[in-house]
């Protein structure tokens, strides 16, 4: 059973059922509230049941691997596919807290999955995008920080798809 800082996780009839403790309400309000609205981006659980009563969050069991140990074999479009959906995240306002530690936050399946937003807040410019890809230019050993630092403040001033589109090339080059 993952147990976490704010949750514990149970496998029941093949759904995961996320218990947050009493005391860490408003995170279960925040987790409820971005999954529902990340529903139809297809990048998160699917939700089945939410039970304010118990703190629960019913939702779909996920068969992957964290991407911090999928890195470590493959650097592919899964990986490219994160750094896209930091994009998402970022033009919805949402940050999600967790992406200069991402490992057991972005789940490498049959697709990509982000899960874990009980951290996350509403933001007027996010920083999903440059924290993924400080951590994602140590992963792969990139070291021309100073060409991504340019890139990412560029990001973070224009806040643009050309912007994003020049980080989505330095990892692709």
């Amino acid at each position: 059973m993952p147990k976490g800082k704010h949750s514990v996780v149970e496998f029941r009839n093949g759904i995961a059922v996320k218990k947050f403790k009493r005391e860490l309400k408003l995170n279960f309000w925040k987790e409820a509230y971005f999954l529902t609205i990340l529903q139809p981006f297809k990048f998160v659980p699917k939700l089945y049941k939410v039970c304010p009563e118990k703190l629960e969050v019913h939702m779909e069991k996920l068969d992957g691997i964290p991407i911090g140990r999928y890195i470590e074999n493959n650097f592919d479009e899964s990986v490219l596919e994160a750094l896209k959906i930091c994009r998402t995240l970022d033009r919805l306002g949402i940050n999600k807290e967790e992406m200069t530690h991402p490992d057991k936050h972005i789940i490498i399946g049959e697709r990509v999955w982000f899960i874990d937003f009980e951290r996350g807040v509403v933001r007027e410019k996010p920083a999903n995008v440059t924290q993924f890809s400080i951590y994602l230019a140590k992963k792969l050993g990139k070291d021309d920080w100073e060409s991504l630092k340019s890139l990412l403040r560029n990001y973070k001033r224009k806040f643009d798809e050309e912007s994003f589109r020049k980080i989505l090339e330095f990892f692709t080059r």
